[in-house]
């Protein structure tokens, strides 16, 4: 009886394994001293279900975003990264899973709200010391939405985004 095995479907079954563990997560820049920070509460909704929870929002403009939203202790529902045009989600609100890493022009579902978030931002920018604006998708997004900022001194910012294609409302209570 021969204990000699044929190493070479074996040998390159683990090559391939070994070369899709290599393909590892984007790295993500962390925040400057130039990028924007906010916290304070989110309260997430679609026709189903509302969860409120903390924020911590950073970002730089359209170029960088992250944002991390947690209910209760460190219940982390939704942790997004993004830089140029790659994202990366994880959590809860992440799907199926609980990751996904691709292009931010690809994101699936649901999720393509959270990554347009970014813009979202990018957008409000222009108006942070105004004590309202409403600002707009540009005519023709595959995901439209529209955000409403309200603030008064010494009282925290209120932005509220809605998606009406998918029916999500994002409602931010921010301290800055």
């Amino acid at each position: 009886m021969s204990w000699i095995f044929n190493f070479r479907p074996i040998s390159a079954v683990l090559l391939l394994g070994l070369l899709s563990a290599c393909q590892t997560a984007r790295e993500f820049p962390a925040p400057g001293s130039h990028w924007k920070n906010a916290q304070g509460q989110l309260q997430y909704s679609t026709p189903k279900r509302s969860v409120i929870g903390e924020i911590a929002l950073s970002g730089n403009g359209l170029q960088d975003f992250q944002l991390d939203y947690l209910a209760g202790p460190g219940v982390p529902l939704m942790r997004l990264r993004e830089s140029g045009d790659t994202a990366r989600a994880e959590g809860i609100f992440a799907g199926v899973g609980g990751n996904w890493q691709g292009a931010a022009a690809h994101a699936h579902g649901r999720l393509a709200s959270w990554v347009a978030l970014r813009e979202v931002f990018a957008a409000l920018e222009t108006h942070i010391n105004a004590p309202s604006a409403t600002v707009q998708s540009k005519p023709g997004a595959v995901y439209p939405w529209t955000a409403q900022l309200t603030q008064s001194p010494g009282e925290p910012q209120r932005i509220r985004v809605e998606f009406p294609r998918t029916s999500e409302r994002f409602t931010f209570v921010l301290m800055r």
